[in-house]
């Protein structure tokens, strides 16, 4: 892609060489050392000879030597840039080697993540996420004008007076009031955090609570970014298996036997990826055992306002929940998040956030609290909770009618993806190489386990994001592909 803005030149000048020979050797540097790409435009001849205090003609000179070489190219009325490729057989002025980038020997922490994207792209008719909602359905009008008008200047002020280094002071006050009247958890505006989407809520409970060398249990298959959160954080992981009913209770026990827990990692309102949802009494039994074996419960509850029926509280909402640090977000489609715990870690985490994230997003938050206050995304989750149960019942009806002999099938409580439990395991490779084939495309299977696995037995399939006509097709082919494997 070409430039349409001029790059800086600058250039002292000795008196050991034409001029125009410097500024020919200037150029092929930056060129070699990679700072003009190609492609950049380089100012005008009258221009550059204004900026070096020279005689135009020996810019000119200069341009034209150099295109002449195959540095640079010049049209008429698009200006002169550098060529595309480097001529073959130039390695710039006599005697001048490509000068090398120095070797950095400065101790620093090497991280190394791997992941996989939760959202496939490409040329594909269908795409099945990781359980994204549909975005034609954002109140992307409602927003917007609510920024518009927080923008104009005699609202400016509400913009800025308004921010604590724990959030926007309204998107808090409503946060609360959500948490307490809808989800059962009794806490004010100093117990939460308003936070940059999940992941930031993640990597920044992970920084604030776990150290170097402690033990954290995670479910398995679960959320690999979460896992690269505490891995960060310098916790040793320990997976524990998740099936349809949810975590396993005594795999996690038999851990707590034998190794200190700090925390347990856990989805329970629909496990990720398998959508499970934990009982009411395999939750009360999970607060015991984080009360019997002393272990922080961090609840991931990413998707809460998508459950279409018996309505769960979260177990941050639950009796004996005091050690339970509850994560979840304002809407599913925004980067507006929240962190909920005791107030003495919502102080040191927020600490955390005003390091990496001072300024956070000031118009967004408050325009998403004057519309929380007004009841606006209310209304709107209200109305795309319909749709997307409308979209699973389709999905249900389908995968029971095609997919039999081929995948055990659970139909969710809720949430915005479906978990098919293949009858074989399949290789991933060949399971996305036949599904690109026919024209549609998934999250790789193995982006949910842990890296030793090499065969996966799982998928998870996003259906809000399509509508109906796609959710039908989607998996009549996808049924087809499995079918061949």
């Amino acid at each position: 892609m070409k430039s349409y803005r001029h790059v800086q030149i600058q250039l002292s000048f000795n008196s050991k060489e034409p001029i125009y020979q410097q500024i020919k050797a200037y150029i092929i540097n930056e060129i070699m050392r990679g700072r003009l790409l190609p492609g950049a435009l380089l100012p005008g001849s009258r221009v550059l000879a204004q900026q070096l205090k020279v005689n135009r003609n020996t810019i000119i000179l200069a341009y034209d030597q150099l295109t002449a070489a195959g540095w640079l190219t010049s049209q008429y009325k698009s200006g002169t840039r550098v060529s595309d490729t480097m001529p073959a057989d130039q390695k710039g002025p006599p005697g001048q080697e490509a000068p090398s980038k120095p070797s950095l020997h400065i101790p620093f922490r090497h991280v190394n993540i791997s992941l996989s994207p939760s959202n496939p792209s490409g040329n594909y008719d269908i795409i099945f996420d990781d359980g994204r909602p549909d975005l034609k359905l954002i109140p992307a009008t409602e927003i917007s004008r609510e920024c518009r008008r927080l923008l104009q200047p005699e609202n400016q002020r509400q913009i800025f007076s308004n921010n604590s280094e724990r959030g926007n002071e309204l998107l808090l006050q409503e946060v609360n009031t959500m948490l307490n009247n809808d989800r059962g958890l009794a806490v004010t505006t100093e117990n939460i955090c308003i936070t940059q989407g999940m992941q930031m809520a993640l990597y920044l409970t992970a920084q604030t609570l776990l150290s170097p060398g402690d033990h954290i249990a995670v479910e398995h298959p679960g959320y690999q970014p979460a896992w690269q959160a505490f891995t960060i954080a310098g916790a040793e992981l320990h997976y524990i298996p998740s099936g349809p009913d949810g975590i396993d209770l005594e795999q996690l026990e038999a851990r707590c036997r034998i190794t200190p827990l700090k925390a347990l990692y856990v989805t329970p309102h629909h496990q990720y990826p398998t959508t499970a949802t934990l009982s009411v009494e395999k939750r009360m039994e999970l607060l015991a055992l984080s009360r019997q074996y002393n272990f922080v419960i961090i609840e991931d509850d990413y998707d809460h306002e998508y459950h279409f029926h018996k309505h769960h509280i979260p177990l941050a909402g639950m009796e004996h929940a005091d050690n339970v640090i509850y994560i979840g977000s304002v809407m599913h489609t925004l980067p507006i998040s929240f962190v909920c715990g005791p107030a003495a870690f919502i102080q040191s985490l927020s600490a955390y956030r005003s390091v990496v994230n001072h300024e956070g997003d000031p118009i967004l938050q408050q325009a998403m609290g004057n519309l929380m206050a007004t009841g606006d995304i209310r209304r709107h989750i209200h109305n795309t909770r319909y749709v997307y149960m409308k979209r699973l019942e389709l999905a249900n009806s389908i995968i029971h009618s095609i997919f039999a002999g081929q995948a055990h099938y659970t139909p969710p409580q809720g949430g915005l993806a479906i978990w098919l439990q293949l009858h074989k395991l399949v290789e991933p490779a060949e399971l996305l190489q036949k599904v690109r084939s026919a024209g549609m495309n998934l999250v790789n299977p193995l982006s949910y386990y842990n890296p030793q696995y090499d065969t996966v037995p799982g998928l998870r399939l996003g259906y809000a994001s399509l509508d109906e006509p796609s959710i039908i097709k989607g998996l009549g082919k996808l049924a087809k592909v499995i079918q061949q494997l």
